[in-house]
Order: structure tokens, then C-alpha cells, then sequence
């Protein structure tokens, strides 16, 4: 035998070998160790337990200090344009209607007499006269009637829409057969009746925008009437009241009057500006840190010890966002800018306008 053969046959053992026992074992092995792992991973973790998440924030309440400045008290709220309701004239006594001078459908001028009415005096008692040749007493003549008389006059001036009035008619005081309708218009509106603190003192007058209309006018004889009021109409003197008997209404209303020179329609939009005052230079705190938003209210005032305590402070203007601070507080004081739980809703009934950015409060006027 060759040693060339001889190494042959030793190479094809060794492979045989390899291939029987050594590399079976390796994979045997490799399994093993992969199992191993495995098992370790799932069930035996090396890694330490991790200790509970400990909140290491603090909750911190904004503060804010009273600062310097001017408010102007502006209520805005929307309107629209009606026909001035009819404007009723009543009977100034009891008695009978002597003659009348309107018609159904006329014009009349304020002051104009719409109708006369007499009312007959009683009589002074008189003594009978002497007996005649018979002894017997006679009775006494007849006194001739007395009257008084009175009448009924155009409280506006307008068109007579109602007329319920005939000679020879018996009236009492008070009774309102006469309504007359005035060629003029108003604005009226509603406002929720909490605003009415706002209004310190009650303006007569209004700036009123009508949409899509002439430039910005003042609307005049400026009323407010809440509750049943708002709807009640008295006689002369009074021509933006409604007619009728007063219904009852939750709503407070405002009513004022178009200027003659201004074109307007019924049913038109506007706006309707009641300037509540102006307060320059005073302190102010946003409506936000005061628990109250008229006259009085609270604020929760941060001690040198960082401690909240409750203040008392009188309050003035406000213009929906800001309000005046007349005592209570000065300018080093530091404050809460929330009240604690309140409610930071915008308030009810009121938004913001985007067009002209003012407050507006309250729905279109009925």
C-alpha cells in the first residue's frame, strides 16, 4: 500500500467521523443553549424590578398682579328695527260723548281734539213756589241742564288705527278707545338682566349700526323695562311703550327711537351700543381672579408665606373682561388669576364678535 492511498483512507475517516458524531452534537449543543436562553428570558429575568413612578411635578396656580388701566363699559347686543307700536288715548272723565271729530284710517297731529265729552252736573235743589189761590204749593220750574265737558286729544301724532267711539256713547275714565300708530320706527332688543349691573346709571340714549344700512346714528328716549313692563304701554307721553295691556314677559327689553332723518325698514338687524362710562387710570383684575363681578367681590390674595387667603374688594366698571378694582387690593398684591373651581365658561348669552370684537349679549328683539 502506497502512503498516497494510506492518506486517503484516513481523510475519508475523518469525514466520516465529522459527519456521524461531531457536527450532530454541535447542533445538539447549540439547541441546548438556545433552549437554555429561552427559559432564562421567560422565567428567570436578571433585570431588577423597577421601584414606582414618583411624581416629582408641582401643580402651580398662575398668579397675576392688578395692573394699571382703562375700561371702557360698552353693553353691546342686537336689535332689529320695528314699526313704533300704537299709542293709546284715553278718556279724561265720565260722561257722554258729545260729538267726534277723527276718523278710522285719519292722520292726526299730537295734541289734536279727537273727541268732546259732556257730563251733566246735578242740579242745586229749589224750593217750591208759594201756594196759588187753591192753598195748594206749586212745584218749582225746572232747572235747566248744567254740563261739564272735557276731551279726548291726540297723544302723538300718527295714524288713528283704532277707533271705537260714537256720539251719545257712555265712557268712563280711563277707557282707551282711541290707539294711534306713529309714522316712526324703533330699534328694541333684549338683554339678560344680569348685565344690567353694568349699566351704573341707566343712559338715554344709544349708538345703534343697522346691518347693511346708513352709517351709525344715536337712537333716542332710551327705555328699559323688565318683566311685564316691558310690554305695557301707557297714554300721552309715551310713544315707544307697546299698546295693549301689559303681558308678562321675562325678558328685559330695550326700546329707543329712530331719528326721523334715518331710513330704515322693519325687521332690519343693528347693533345696539349702551355706553355704561369710561374709568381711566384705575386698577384692574380680569374677571377671572374676582369671585362676584358687581359691586363687591372676592379675591384669593397669595400671603409672604405663600399661603391663599381670601380679600374683599369693592369693585366698578367692568367691560365683560376686565373689571375696576376700587379697594381692596394695590398693585404689589399678588393674586389668583382662576378662581378656585370656578366655572371659566364664557358667561351665559354672550360672545364674542368677531367683526367688531365687543362683547354682545342678548337675542333679536320680539
Amino acid at each position: 500500500m502506497s502512503s498516497r492511498s494510506y492518506d486517503a483512507d484516513r481523510m475519508e475517516l475523518g469525514v466520516r467521523v465529522w459527519k456521524s458524531w461531531i457536527w450532530p452534537g454541535i447542533k445538539i449543543l447549540l439547541v441546548a443553549v438556545i433552549a437554555v436562553a429561552l427559559v432564562k428570558i421567560a422565567f428567570f429575568s436578571s433585570a431588577p424590578e423597577e421601584s414606582a413612578a414618583v411624581p416629582t411635578g408641582e401643580i402651580v396656580e398662575p398668579m397675576i398682579s392688578p395692573v394699571l388701566g382703562t375700561i371702557t363699559n360698552d353693553v353691546t347686543l342686537t336689535a332689529n328695527v320695528q314699526e313704533s307700536p300704537a299709542v293709546e288715548a284715553k278718556v279724561p272723565m265720565m260722561g257722554t260723548v258729545d260729538a267726534v271729530y277723527a276718523t278710522q284710517g285719519g292722520r292726526v297731529e299730537a295734541g289734536d281734539v279727537l273727541a268732546s265729552i259732556r257730563n251733566e252736573k246735578t242740579p242745586p235743589a229749589v224750593a217750591p213756589t208759594a201756594p196759588d189761590a187753591s192753598g195748594e204749593a206749586q212745584p218749582a220750574p225746572a232747572a235747566e241742564p248744567e254740563y261739564e265737558w272735557n276731551e279726548i286729544v291726540a297723544p302723538t301724532s300718527g295714524t288713528i288705527t283704532k277707533l271705537n267711539l260714537i256720539a251719545e256713547q257712555q265712557v268712563s275714565v280711563g277707557e282707551a278707545p282711541v290707539a294711534i300708530t306713529p309714522a316712526s320706527f324703533v330699534v328694541k332688543g333684549t338683554i339678560p338682566p344680569a348685565q344690567l349691573y353694568r349699566l351704573a346709571t341707566t343712559p338715554t340714549d344709544a349708538q345703534v349700526t343697522i346691518t347693511a344700512g346708513p352709517a351709525p346714528f344715536t337712537c333716542t328716549e332710551l327705555r328699559i323695562a323688565s318683566g311685564a313692563a316691558a310690554k305695557s304701554s301707557s297714554a300721552a307721553g309715551d310713544p315707544t311703550g307697546a299698546s295693549g295691556a301689559a303681558e308678562t314677559t321675562d325678558t328685559t327689553t330695550v326700546t329707543c327711537r329712530v331719528p326721523a332723518e334715518v331710513t330704515v325698514f322693519p325687521g332690519l338687524e343693528a347693533n345696539v351700543v349702551l355706553h355704561g362710562g369710561v374709568a381711566e387710570n384705575v386698577l384692574t383684575l380680569p374677571i377671572t381672579a374676582v369671585k362676584g363681578q358687581a359691586e363687591t367681590g372676592v379675591v384669593f390674595v397669595q400671603g409672604a408665606d405663600g399661603s391663599i387667603e381670601e380679600r374683599e374688594v369693592k369693585l366698578g366698571l367692568t367691560d365683560g373682561t376686565l373689571v375696576q378694582i376700587a379697594e381692596g387690593v394695590s398693585e404689589t398684591d399678588i393674586v389668583l388669576e382662576f378662581v378656585p373651581g370656578a366655572d371659566q365658561a364664557a358667561p351665559e348669552d354672550c360672545f364674542i364678535d368677531p367683526m367688531s370684537g365687543t362683547e354682545v349679549c342678548g337675542m333679536l328683539g320680539g
